[in-house]
């Protein structure tokens, strides 16, 4: 299984979202794309697809931009993965195969596991690693 480029911008935009998501202030695409090393006009498409999945909302206007539509807690990797690239390992044709009874246990084990992984995880996890001991 491979992480699209494209999924990987859409994983960083939700966490930058993610990481404002307190403040109830919209980003704009262009603070994100800055904050998180991507072109912003690939990111502009890339929102457009988070949103029509129902994971981002977006405000028109001078103050505008992008918002989570739930709370980080409530938004997984998986969803975000699904939203951006379609469904897990799903083999075409297997139905009809032998094959298709392993292939759903694994799509099941790695979307689990892809589902462990929230917003709000993510942050405290990488928010630990880039404490500073004394």
């Amino acid at each position: 299984m491979n992480i699209s480029g494209k999924c990987d911008y859409a994983c960083r935009a939700m966490v930058e979202l993610a990481a404002r998501y307190d403040r109830s202030i919209p980003v704009s695409a262009q603070l994100i794309a800055e904050q998180r090393a991507i072109p912003e006009k690939y990111l502009t498409h890339i929102l457009l697809q988070l949103k029509r999945s129902e994971l981002v909302r977006s405000m028109r206007g001078a103050q505008g931009g992008y918002v989570l539509a739930k709370h980080p807690s409530a938004i997984t990797l998986l969803h975000i993965i699904e939203a951006i690239d379609g469904p897990v390992l799903a083999p075409a044709n297997s139905e009809q195969h032998e094959m298709h009874a392993f292939w759903q246990e694994i799509t099941d084990e790695v979307g689990g596991v892809l589902s462990m992984y929230t917003l709000e995880k993510i942050l405290e996890m990488t928010s630990k690693s880039t404490m500073f001991h004394i």
